[in-house]
Protein backbone atom coordinates (compact mmCIF):
# COMPACT_ATOMS: atom_id res chain seq x y z
CA UNK A 1 0.00 0.00 0.00
CA UNK A 2 1.15 3.66 -1.00
CA UNK A 3 2.10 6.42 1.64
CA UNK A 4 0.52 9.71 1.27
CA UNK A 5 4.14 12.07 0.39
CA UNK A 6 3.35 14.39 2.80
CA UNK A 7 2.76 12.26 5.93
CA UNK A 8 5.62 9.44 4.99
CA UNK A 9 6.98 7.25 8.32
CA UNK A 10 10.75 7.46 9.61
CA UNK A 11 11.89 6.33 12.63
CA UNK A 12 14.90 4.43 13.99
CA UNK A 13 14.12 1.28 12.44
CA UNK A 14 14.09 2.96 9.08
CA UNK A 15 11.58 4.35 6.21
CA UNK A 16 9.43 3.69 3.23
CA UNK A 17 7.18 5.07 1.15
CA UNK A 18 5.20 1.37 0.61
CA UNK A 19 3.96 -1.12 3.11
CA UNK A 20 3.01 -4.70 2.68
CA UNK A 21 0.04 -6.47 3.92
CA UNK A 22 -1.52 -9.79 3.69
CA UNK A 23 -5.00 -10.15 3.69
CA UNK A 24 -7.12 -13.18 4.76
CA UNK A 25 -10.44 -14.29 4.23
CA UNK A 26 -11.99 -16.95 5.81
CA UNK A 27 -15.23 -17.96 4.53
CA UNK A 28 -18.05 -20.50 6.04
CA UNK A 29 -20.41 -22.96 4.47
CA UNK A 30 -22.98 -20.77 4.76
CA UNK A 31 -20.98 -18.26 2.46
CA UNK A 32 -20.35 -15.42 4.96
CA UNK A 33 -17.06 -14.16 4.40
CA UNK A 34 -14.96 -12.35 6.80
CA UNK A 35 -11.16 -10.66 6.94
CA UNK A 36 -8.32 -10.22 8.35
CA UNK A 37 -4.86 -8.97 7.73
CA UNK A 38 -1.35 -9.53 8.85
CA UNK A 39 0.92 -6.61 8.94
CA UNK A 40 4.03 -7.53 7.57
CA UNK A 41 7.15 -5.35 8.83
CA UNK A 42 9.94 -7.93 8.62
CA UNK A 43 12.39 -5.34 10.03
CA UNK A 44 10.16 -4.48 13.37
CA UNK A 45 7.99 -7.66 13.90
CA UNK A 46 10.13 -10.43 11.87
CA UNK A 47 7.03 -11.20 9.47
CA UNK A 48 7.21 -10.80 6.07
CA UNK A 49 4.11 -10.92 3.87
CA UNK A 50 5.27 -13.91 1.12
CA UNK A 51 5.84 -16.24 3.90
CA UNK A 52 2.62 -15.39 5.92
CA UNK A 53 0.76 -15.94 2.40
CA UNK A 54 2.91 -19.20 2.03
CA UNK A 55 1.63 -19.96 5.40
CA UNK A 56 -1.94 -19.41 4.92
CA UNK A 57 -2.08 -21.22 1.86
CA UNK A 58 -0.46 -24.31 2.54
CA UNK A 59 -0.34 -25.16 6.16
CA UNK A 60 -2.88 -22.84 8.03
CA UNK A 61 -5.62 -22.90 5.22
CA UNK A 62 -6.16 -26.91 5.59
CA UNK A 63 -5.78 -27.38 9.22
CA UNK A 64 -8.70 -25.10 10.21
CA UNK A 65 -10.94 -26.05 7.24
CA UNK A 66 -14.13 -27.72 8.73
CA UNK A 67 -13.68 -26.35 12.65
CA UNK A 68 -16.88 -24.26 13.94
CA UNK A 69 -15.32 -20.31 13.18
CA UNK A 70 -16.79 -19.45 17.00
CA UNK A 71 -14.62 -22.70 17.95
CA UNK A 72 -10.96 -20.22 18.28
CA UNK A 73 -9.50 -23.34 20.86
CA UNK A 74 -9.76 -25.28 18.43
CA UNK A 75 -8.50 -23.32 15.49
CA UNK A 76 -5.77 -21.89 18.00
CA UNK A 77 -4.34 -25.59 18.56
CA UNK A 78 -4.84 -26.10 14.63
CA UNK A 79 -2.43 -23.28 13.56
CA UNK A 80 -1.01 -23.04 16.95
CA UNK A 81 3.20 -24.34 15.07
CA UNK A 82 2.62 -22.30 12.37
CA UNK A 83 1.81 -18.97 14.51
CA UNK A 84 3.79 -19.43 17.49
CA UNK A 85 6.47 -16.45 16.46
CA UNK A 86 3.94 -14.91 14.18
CA UNK A 87 1.80 -12.78 16.39
CA UNK A 88 0.35 -10.56 13.50
CA UNK A 89 0.02 -13.72 11.31
CA UNK A 90 -2.12 -15.14 14.17
CA UNK A 91 -3.73 -12.29 15.07
CA UNK A 92 -5.11 -12.26 11.17
CA UNK A 93 -6.43 -15.31 11.34
CA UNK A 94 -8.28 -14.82 14.64
CA UNK A 95 -9.82 -11.53 13.18
CA UNK A 96 -11.07 -13.12 9.92
CA UNK A 97 -13.15 -15.81 12.40
CA UNK A 98 -14.46 -13.07 14.67
CA UNK A 99 -15.60 -11.07 11.54
CA UNK A 100 -17.30 -13.66 10.02
CA UNK A 101 -18.79 -14.67 13.24
CA UNK A 102 -20.21 -11.36 13.79
CA UNK A 103 -21.91 -11.39 10.54
CA UNK A 104 -23.20 -14.34 10.87
CA UNK A 105 -24.67 -13.74 14.51
CA UNK A 106 -25.89 -10.12 13.07
CA UNK A 107 -23.29 -9.09 15.80
CA UNK A 108 -20.73 -6.88 16.43
CA UNK A 109 -16.82 -8.51 17.57
CA UNK A 110 -17.61 -5.86 20.81
CA UNK A 111 -21.36 -7.72 21.30
CA UNK A 112 -19.28 -11.16 20.83
CA UNK A 113 -17.63 -10.32 23.96
CA UNK A 114 -19.72 -8.84 25.80
CA UNK A 115 -20.77 -5.35 24.33
CA UNK A 116 -18.27 -1.88 24.88
CA UNK A 117 -17.22 -0.06 27.55
CA UNK A 118 -16.84 2.71 25.65
CA UNK A 119 -17.62 4.05 22.08
CA UNK A 120 -15.59 7.31 21.49
CA UNK A 121 -11.86 7.26 21.67
CA UNK A 122 -9.57 9.80 21.43
CA UNK A 123 -6.04 9.00 19.19
CA UNK A 124 -3.08 10.81 18.49
CA UNK A 125 -0.98 11.84 15.13
CA UNK A 126 2.38 10.50 14.22
CA UNK A 127 5.00 12.56 13.64
CA UNK A 128 8.08 10.83 11.52
CA UNK A 129 11.35 11.41 12.66
CA UNK A 130 12.42 13.77 9.29
CA UNK A 131 13.78 16.53 9.17
CA UNK A 132 12.88 19.61 11.35
CA UNK A 133 11.05 21.78 8.92
CA UNK A 134 9.49 18.55 6.87
CA UNK A 135 8.18 17.75 10.16
CA UNK A 136 6.55 21.17 10.88
CA UNK A 137 4.98 21.22 7.90
CA UNK A 138 3.21 17.76 8.36
CA UNK A 139 2.71 19.12 11.75
CA UNK A 140 0.64 22.14 10.20
CA UNK A 141 -1.32 19.60 7.86
CA UNK A 142 -2.08 17.79 11.09
CA UNK A 143 -3.26 20.39 13.36
CA UNK A 144 -5.28 21.70 10.72
CA UNK A 145 -7.23 18.76 10.42
CA UNK A 146 -8.03 19.00 13.65
CA UNK A 147 -5.20 16.77 15.15
CA UNK A 148 -5.31 17.07 19.11
CA UNK A 149 -2.43 14.81 20.57
CA UNK A 150 0.70 14.64 18.70
CA UNK A 151 3.85 11.58 19.02
CA UNK A 152 7.03 12.81 16.96
CA UNK A 153 9.17 10.08 16.51
CA UNK A 154 12.55 10.49 17.87
CA UNK A 155 15.64 7.86 18.69
CA UNK A 156 18.50 8.76 15.46
CA UNK A 157 20.25 11.47 17.00
CA UNK A 158 19.18 13.40 19.89
CA UNK A 159 20.07 16.62 19.01
CA UNK A 160 18.18 16.68 15.38
CA UNK A 161 15.32 15.12 18.15
CA UNK A 162 15.81 18.54 19.83
CA UNK A 163 14.90 20.70 16.75
CA UNK A 164 11.46 18.64 15.86
CA UNK A 165 10.75 18.48 18.83
CA UNK A 166 10.86 22.25 19.23
CA UNK A 167 8.92 23.16 15.35
CA UNK A 168 6.04 20.47 16.98
CA UNK A 169 5.57 22.63 19.96
CA UNK A 170 5.91 25.76 17.62
CA UNK A 171 2.78 24.80 16.09
CA UNK A 172 0.83 23.21 17.93
CA UNK A 173 1.66 25.73 21.24
CA UNK A 174 1.17 24.39 24.87
CA UNK A 175 -2.58 23.33 24.76
CA UNK A 176 -1.93 19.98 23.04
CA UNK A 177 -0.08 16.83 24.50
CA UNK A 178 3.08 15.99 23.18
CA UNK A 179 4.33 12.85 23.46
CA UNK A 180 7.44 10.59 21.69
CA UNK A 181 8.25 7.51 20.53
CA UNK A 182 12.40 6.35 20.18
CA UNK A 183 11.40 3.10 19.20
CA UNK A 184 14.54 1.88 21.22
CA UNK A 185 16.69 4.88 19.94
CA UNK A 186 17.89 6.33 22.53
CA UNK A 187 20.75 5.15 24.90
CA UNK A 188 21.08 5.35 29.08
CA UNK A 189 24.49 7.64 28.56
CA UNK A 190 22.20 10.28 27.72
CA UNK A 191 19.37 10.36 30.31
CA UNK A 192 20.40 14.00 31.42
CA UNK A 193 19.27 15.34 28.14
CA UNK A 194 16.07 13.30 27.37
CA UNK A 195 15.19 14.39 31.02
CA UNK A 196 15.77 17.67 29.80
CA UNK A 197 14.06 17.63 26.52
CA UNK A 198 11.00 16.14 28.60
CA UNK A 199 11.39 19.05 31.01
CA UNK A 200 11.83 21.77 28.30
CA UNK A 201 8.89 20.53 25.82
CA UNK A 202 6.76 19.44 28.53
CA UNK A 203 6.68 15.60 27.02
CA UNK A 204 3.62 14.00 28.33
CA UNK A 205 4.70 10.27 27.30
CA UNK A 206 8.22 8.29 26.48
CA UNK A 207 7.33 5.63 24.42
CA UNK A 208 10.11 2.89 24.15
CA UNK A 209 13.07 4.66 25.05
CA UNK A 210 16.02 2.54 25.39
CA UNK A 211 16.58 -1.23 23.50
CA UNK A 212 14.62 -3.68 25.34
CA UNK A 213 17.75 -5.02 27.02
CA UNK A 214 18.01 -1.97 29.33
CA UNK A 215 15.47 -2.80 32.12
CA UNK A 216 17.27 -1.09 35.19
CA UNK A 217 17.71 1.87 33.18
CA UNK A 218 13.95 2.21 31.84
CA UNK A 219 12.88 1.89 35.42
CA UNK A 220 15.88 4.37 36.52
CA UNK A 221 14.76 6.62 34.08
CA UNK A 222 10.77 6.32 34.82
CA UNK A 223 11.92 6.97 38.29
CA UNK A 224 13.46 9.95 37.59
CA UNK A 225 10.99 11.83 35.30
CA UNK A 226 7.49 12.88 35.53
CA UNK A 227 6.30 11.92 31.87
CA UNK A 228 4.82 8.27 31.84
CA UNK A 229 7.36 5.74 30.41
CA UNK A 230 5.64 3.43 27.92
CA UNK A 231 6.80 0.09 26.94
CA UNK A 232 5.74 -1.01 23.25
CA UNK A 233 8.70 -3.71 21.89
CA UNK A 234 9.13 -4.76 25.53
CA UNK A 235 5.87 -6.02 25.71
CA UNK A 236 4.40 -8.77 23.17
CA UNK A 237 3.21 -11.26 25.54
CA UNK A 238 1.32 -11.53 28.80
CA UNK A 239 4.62 -12.50 30.39
CA UNK A 240 6.39 -9.57 29.38
CA UNK A 241 3.23 -7.63 31.27
CA UNK A 242 3.97 -9.14 34.39
CA UNK A 243 7.93 -8.62 33.89
CA UNK A 244 7.66 -4.58 33.40
CA UNK A 245 5.26 -4.59 36.44
CA UNK A 246 7.32 -6.44 38.38
CA UNK A 247 10.30 -4.29 37.52
CA UNK A 248 8.71 -0.91 37.41
CA UNK A 249 10.87 -0.07 34.41
CA UNK A 250 7.57 1.65 32.57
CA UNK A 251 4.52 2.91 33.78
CA UNK A 252 2.03 1.94 30.86
CA UNK A 253 2.41 -0.68 28.01
CA UNK A 254 1.48 -0.34 24.51
CA UNK A 255 -0.73 -3.14 23.17
CA UNK A 256 -2.39 -4.35 20.01
CA UNK A 257 -4.15 -7.43 18.58
CA UNK A 258 -1.35 -7.47 15.95
CA UNK A 259 1.53 -7.57 18.47
CA UNK A 260 -0.22 -9.19 20.80
CA UNK A 261 -1.80 -12.16 18.95
CA UNK A 262 -5.36 -11.37 18.44
CA UNK A 263 -7.49 -9.31 20.58
CA UNK A 264 -8.22 -12.14 23.00
CA UNK A 265 -4.52 -11.19 23.90
CA UNK A 266 -4.79 -8.16 23.61
CA UNK A 267 -7.46 -8.39 26.52
CA UNK A 268 -5.97 -10.33 28.81
CA UNK A 269 -2.67 -8.46 28.89
CA UNK A 270 -4.79 -5.39 29.01
CA UNK A 271 -6.97 -6.85 32.18
CA UNK A 272 -3.34 -7.99 33.92
CA UNK A 273 -2.03 -4.83 33.18
CA UNK A 274 -4.71 -2.66 34.53
CA UNK A 275 -4.88 -5.63 37.84
CA UNK A 276 -1.00 -5.09 38.61
CA UNK A 277 -1.07 -1.18 38.33
CA UNK A 278 -0.10 -0.52 34.74
CA UNK A 279 -1.39 1.87 32.71
CA UNK A 280 -2.82 0.68 29.12
CA UNK A 281 -2.81 2.56 25.80
CA UNK A 282 -2.97 1.28 22.07
CA UNK A 283 -0.09 0.73 20.19
CA UNK A 284 -0.46 0.60 16.28
CA UNK A 285 2.31 -0.74 13.03
CA UNK A 286 0.11 1.70 10.45
CA UNK A 287 -2.40 -1.04 9.95
CA UNK A 288 -5.18 -0.71 7.39
CA UNK A 289 -8.81 -0.05 7.92
CA UNK A 290 -8.99 -3.83 8.94
CA UNK A 291 -6.24 -4.23 10.94
CA UNK A 292 -7.63 -0.56 12.14
CA UNK A 293 -11.75 -2.51 12.87
CA UNK A 294 -10.14 -4.75 15.46
CA UNK A 295 -8.18 -2.07 17.35
CA UNK A 296 -11.08 -0.09 17.52
CA UNK A 297 -13.19 -3.04 19.09
CA UNK A 298 -10.13 -3.50 21.44
CA UNK A 299 -10.05 0.08 22.69
CA UNK A 300 -13.71 -0.44 23.00
CA UNK A 301 -13.37 -3.92 25.45
CA UNK A 302 -10.36 -2.84 27.88
CA UNK A 303 -10.78 -2.52 31.34
CA UNK A 304 -8.90 0.76 31.36
CA UNK A 305 -7.29 2.99 28.69
CA UNK A 306 -4.80 5.56 29.92
CA UNK A 307 -6.42 9.08 29.17
CA UNK A 308 -3.11 10.88 29.44
CA UNK A 309 -2.18 8.42 26.32
CA UNK A 310 -4.32 8.55 22.95
CA UNK A 311 -4.20 5.65 21.29
CA UNK A 312 -2.33 5.14 17.73
CA UNK A 313 -5.40 4.87 15.32
CA UNK A 314 -4.66 6.32 12.47
CA UNK A 315 -2.94 4.07 9.32
CA UNK A 316 -5.93 4.59 6.87
CA UNK A 317 -5.40 8.53 7.29
CA UNK A 318 -1.39 7.77 5.94
CA UNK A 319 -2.57 5.74 2.62
CA UNK A 320 -3.38 7.01 -0.41
CA UNK A 321 -5.68 4.71 -0.18
CA UNK A 322 -7.34 1.66 1.73
CA UNK A 323 -8.31 -1.85 1.30
CA UNK A 324 -11.62 -1.61 2.59
CA UNK A 325 -14.58 0.62 1.25
CA UNK A 326 -14.30 3.28 3.68
CA UNK A 327 -12.94 3.63 7.07
CA UNK A 328 -15.23 7.24 8.22
CA UNK A 329 -15.11 6.36 11.61
CA UNK A 330 -11.16 7.41 11.16
CA UNK A 331 -10.66 11.07 11.98
CA UNK A 332 -7.57 12.83 12.51
CA UNK A 333 -9.09 13.77 16.00
CA UNK A 334 -10.47 10.81 17.24
CA UNK A 335 -12.16 7.49 16.37
CA UNK A 336 -16.14 6.46 16.78
CA UNK A 337 -16.68 2.02 17.07
CA UNK A 338 -17.77 0.57 14.17
CA UNK A 339 -20.88 -0.96 14.52
CA UNK A 340 -21.92 -3.12 11.97
CA UNK A 341 -21.88 -6.69 11.80
CA UNK A 342 -18.52 -8.32 12.50
CA UNK A 343 -15.68 -5.96 12.52
CA UNK A 344 -17.73 -3.17 10.66
CA UNK A 345 -15.20 -3.08 7.49
CA UNK A 346 -16.04 -4.67 4.08
CA UNK A 347 -13.61 -4.85 1.35
CA UNK A 348 -12.83 -3.01 -1.59
CA UNK A 349 -12.24 -6.25 -4.01
CA UNK A 350 -11.38 -4.10 -6.92
CA UNK A 351 -8.58 -2.35 -4.99
CA UNK A 352 -7.15 -5.69 -3.69
CA UNK A 353 -6.76 -6.84 -6.78
CA UNK A 354 -5.38 -4.00 -7.89
CA UNK A 355 -2.70 -4.19 -5.40
CA UNK A 356 -2.52 -7.89 -5.31
CA UNK A 357 1.23 -9.81 -5.32
CA UNK A 358 1.48 -13.01 -7.09
CA UNK A 359 2.80 -15.75 -4.75
CA UNK A 360 4.09 -19.48 -5.89
CA UNK A 361 4.21 -22.04 -3.51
Amino acid sequence: MERKKEMLPKTSHGSSTHNEYVIVEVATSDGAVGAGEVTAAVGWNGEEGVGSADLLIRKIGPAIVGIDVDDWQSISRAIEQWTRHRPFLRAAVEMACLDVEGKEKNRSVSDLFGGPLRTQFPTKIVLPAREAEVVRGMAKIAKTHGGKAFKVKVGLDIEADRARLAVVRDVIGTEFPLLVDANEGWRPHEEKTIIELIEKFNITCVEQPYPRRFVKESAFLQANTPALIMADESVWTLDDVERIAESQSFKVVSLYPGKQGGLRSCLESARRATELGLGVSLGSNLETGVGSSVMAHFLALAPEITPEVPGDLLGPLYFVNDVTTGTPWITWNGVTLPTSPGLGIELDQGLLAQHKISVTV
